[in-house]
């Protein structure tokens, strides 16, 4: 009798399949990320990362029509400025609106038989006004952010809220490889521009005195740059406001999270020597707290506990280290004063070596928080720009 053989059953996937899969999938995985890391610590990759410089897809690039930004003709004037190592850097002059409601409106000048009102014609006629300006009202330094330009919808709209609202003048300018300005951006470099604007406002008349400086987001670094240097030159200006700032490039790394949810460099931290070969290879090595011994000026820090781009510890560490410059990394030992204003945020104050040194922190207002009108109060009170309108 024959026997008979029973159909052989399918082979199953058992543990050890399940197993290898998920050691290729973790091994993928680990290579992706190792990848994404060495790519983005490429130098190249670096610059186009930390300045954004060729992102403007907004396209706001017509500096020599300001008008189509919505700004008011002539009151804004645009130039190029030169650093001290011969960079060209594009900027704009925007008139306080006092100070600009003195002059002649350009539509007026029609009115006269034969005259003819070129934009040209206006720009010129302006910017005879801008040692008048600088002469009699407070200036503003502005250093944006990363990505775009001078004329970015965000910024323009600033600049016509903090000439209305504070009363000062603004000069705008672009760091070298950004908008019209030649070059390519560098840690030295930007901290170049910075100065290159500084002085021409001194060169049109300006008392330091009443020049305050405001960086926003990456622009809070170079602001700490030229701060620092003025420090150490014991140049006496108006002061310096810190807007969403980072305490440095590599504790940002750190805490930077890929999609706001995926932790980028903070698995490193565990791996032996990474973090030092992390900071020996980072090619802009902004430090905004190692500066704070040489900054004397009164100092104003702003952040949004709603930023997601920059969380608004690092500015507690850098109010921190200003309450005790001597020593920026340790725990400070000055009384400060602090009000909160429920649904707004709390408003923290120190007298230290003879000048302000403040802490805002809202509970809204994001990333872009120079719009906040509470946040411009704050600016016009502490600096005295209320008061010069008097």
């Amino acid at each position: 009798m024959k026997a008979i053989l029973e159909p052989e059953k399918p082979r199953q996937a058992g543990s050890k399949d399940v197993f290898t899969v998920a050691r290729r999938v973790a091994v993928g995985l680990i290579i992706a990320y190792v990848g994404v890391i060495l790519f983005i610590m490429l130098p190249a990759i670096q610059t186009y990362t930390i300045y954004a410089h060729h992102i403007d897809v907004w396209g706001f690039k017509k500096f020599e029509h300001p008008e189509h930004y919505g700004l008011a003709p002539g009151k804004t004037v645009n130039m190029k400025l030169t650093s001290s190592d011969n960079t060209a850097i594009g900027a704009w002059f925007i008139f306080s609106d006092p100070f600009y409601r003195t002059l002649p409106h350009p539509h007026l000048h029609t009115h006269v038989p034969g005259a003819t009102t070129s934009h040209d014609s206006i720009q010129a006629t302006s910017s005879k006004h801008i040692p008048e300006a600088v002469g009699t009202t407070p200036t503003i330094l502005f250093l944006h952010g990363n990505t775009g330009t001078r004329a970015h919808q965000l910024r323009t709209i600033l600049y016509s809220s903090l000439t209305a609202r504070l009363g000062a003048n603004i000069l705008a300018i672009d760091y070298r490889g950004f908008g019209d300005s030649s070059g390519h951006p560098t840690v030295q470099g930007v901290g170049r521009d910075a100065r290159a604007g500084f002085d021409y406002l001194v060169q049109q008349g300006a008392k330091p005195q009443d020049i305050l400086i405001i960086g926003h987001s990456l622009g809070t670094a170079v602001a700490g740059l030229l701060a620092s240097e003025l420090g150490r030159e014991n140049v006496h200006f108006r002061g310096v406001v810190l807007m969403s700032p980072f305490s440095s490039i590599r504790t940002l790394l750190d805490q930077y999270y890929l999609l706001g949810c995926l932790p980028l460099f903070k698995p490193l931290a565990k791996v032996p020597l990474m973090p030092r070969v992390l900071s020996w290879s980072l090619k802009h090595g902004f430090d905004t707290l190692s500066l704070v011994p040489d900054i004397k000026s009164d100092v104003l820090i702003a952040h949004a506990e709603d930023d997601w781009d920059i969380p608004h510890t690092h500015s507690s560490a850098l109010f921190n280290a200003f309450l005790d410059p001597s020593e920026p990394f340790a725990a400070p030992n000055t009384s400060v004063s602090t009000t909160h204003i429920s649904g707004y945020g709390s408003f923290s104050q120190a007298r230290v070596a003879n000048r302000n040194v403040a802490l805002l922190k809202t509970e809204r207002g994001g990333h872009d928080l120079g719009k906040v009108e509470g946040v411009q109060d704050t600016i016009g009170r502490l600096f005295g720009l209320y008061s010069a309108q008097r």
